[in-house]
């Protein structure tokens, strides 16, 4: 085997499948270990799975890992270059998702912090995981279409460069 193979289009988004396989599963880990609170513990008229919103935050730091993809941006190769780039913007989506569901979602108590229904915004996270790993799928097939076996480069045949 060589290095060569760190150099291929399909490379970032490889990353971003592998790390995502990683990094979800922490954070569910994580996330299972989360205090939970109930609403008349809070003096809220609902809910019994009330969780601290910079504790989910921590949970999610793993995230981070998809923007490794970044790596292959600095690849002398165009076609990487550009798969570089949509895996990347992919993996910024895969981190701001929960960050902004989590932000409109919080319930600010009288302390200054921030807590969120865990009940509810766990299935739209988790929902929104699982689609993001799919969209990042997709795009992964999308761009081999375009790309193709060849690296995005055109095979000169003989026959067309031949003047007539």
């Amino acid at each position: 085997m060589t290095w060569d193979v760190l150099h291929r289009w399909w490379m970032p988004f490889l990353w971003l499948a592998g790390s995502s396989l990683i990094a979800v599963p922490v954070a569910i880990y994580l996330q299972l270990g989360m205090e939970l609170k109930t609403g008349a513990e809070m003096g809220l008229p609902y809910g019994d799975h009330w969780v601290l919103r910079d504790h989910f935050l921590e949970t999610i730091l793993i995230y981070v890992l998809n923007l490794g993809c970044a790596i292959w941006l600095l690849d002398a190769d165009g076609s990487t270059r550009w798969a570089a780039f949509w895996a990347l913007l992919l993996a910024i989506a895969r981190l701001a998702t929960p960050i902004t569901l989590v932000a409109m979602a919080d319930v600010q108590m009288a302390t200054g912090q921030h807590y969120v229904d865990w009940a509810t915004m766990r299935i739209v996270i988790w929902f929104a995981d699982v689609e993001l790993f799919i969209f990042g799928l997709m795009l992964w097939a999308v761009f081999a279409r375009f790309v193709g076996e060849t690296g995005g480069a055109a095979v000169a045949h003989g026959a067309h460069a031949e003047a007539y």
